[in-house]
């Protein structure tokens, strides 16, 4: 094999493996959302929202409080993942709505 053909082969080699892993990841970063999101039904406590979204490792949340209610946007930290959970929390910080989108 000539030196041209091992080049070639290592760089669709080192493709290969970079798109794999990125799929990887953005499946599991879309899990990730997905069944954390779903443990959120209504009448959940803040507390219990915060703890659980505190165990993801590929996402992030950020919350925003409203005058008569507040708003948690969970979604991946990883750019090229569109999917995130809005959770509606009212005045006694307990769930209303989990939505995953």
């Amino acid at each position: 094999m000539n030196p041209k053909n091992i080049k070639i082969l290592i760089s669709i080699l080192i493709t290969v493996t970079v798109i794999t892993t990125g799929v990887i990841f953005w499946r599991i970063a879309k899990d990730e959302i997905f069944y954390l999101c779903g443990n959120f039904s209504s009448g959940v406590t803040k507390s219990s929202v915060v703890r659980q979204l505190e165990t993801a490792n590929l996402s992030s949340y950020t919350h925003t409080v409203n005058e008569n209610s507040s708003i948690i946007v969970f979604s991946s930290r990883l750019y090229f993942v569109a999917n995130q959970c809005i959770i509606d929390l009212d005045k006694s910080e307990k769930v209303v709505l989990a939505d995953y989108k």
